[in-house]
């Protein structure tokens, strides 16, 4: 039986631009920061892919740590953020809530919870089914990594979705059983220099 490691990165701190797009929010200062350190953190990971959602964030976030260890970041668009919304919500909170007491709620032209689980789920089998074997870190964001949990664990739902750092890193194992969460892994240090995501600046551009 051929076991693959997984290494969701939850992206650092980014930026919320009122005038871009989600998908364009790039790292804070303090989010560059943060990725420069993950490159000892995860050192002794000794990770041997590294794929990545599209947006700047996760791109940014791994591309230290790929340059550090003459790794390519490959970048796979199935990977990226649930469309929530277009633009800030004054009722974010709401429709937060309201994706997760009913998988099949979304707001008009975008994604249900159940949409993006489904899309995600198949794109990491996509990468197991690539690269299997090999321990590989996937830099990715806190919604579709909650609901991906979620797919593993339906008791892991939007309070624990809502505790997930920036960065943060969760193992996984992936056979032809289908995925082990190890809920005992934990780096040194990344407690240290982690964010919640309240703390996330945004700024009128």
């Amino acid at each position: 039986m051929i076991e693959t490691n997984l290494y969701f990165i939850r992206h650092a701190q980014s930026h919320r631009y009122l005038s871009k797009d989600n998908a364009e929010w790039p790292l804070s200062r303090l989010g560059r920061e943060q990725a420069q350190e993950l490159v000892d953190i995860v050192k002794p990971l000794a990770l041997q892919r590294l794929v990545s959602s599209p947006y700047p964030r996760c791109r940014d976030t791994v591309g230290p740590l790929a340059r550090a260890h003459w790794l390519t970041v490959e970048i796979d668009d199935e990977l990226r953020e649930r469309r929530i919304s277009f633009g800030l919500l004054d009722n974010f909170a709401e429709v937060w809530r309201n994706s997760w007491d009913d998988f099949d709620f979304a707001l008009p032209e975008c994604e249900s919870s159940r949409e993006a689980q489904t899309r995600f789920v198949s794109a990491v089998n996509g990468v197991v089914q690539r690269y299997p074997g090999d321990r590989i870190g996937i830099s990715t964001h806190g919604n579709v990594l909650g609901l991906f949990l979620n797919h593993i664990d339906p008791t892991f739902g939007r309070t624990e979705t809502d505790a997930l750092t920036n960065p943060d890193i969760i193992r996984v194992f992936a056979d032809e059983d289908g995925f082990t969460w190890d809920r005992g892994f934990a780096l040194p240090k990344l407690r240290d220099i982690s964010s919640h995501p309240s703390q996330t600046p945004t700024v009128r551009d």
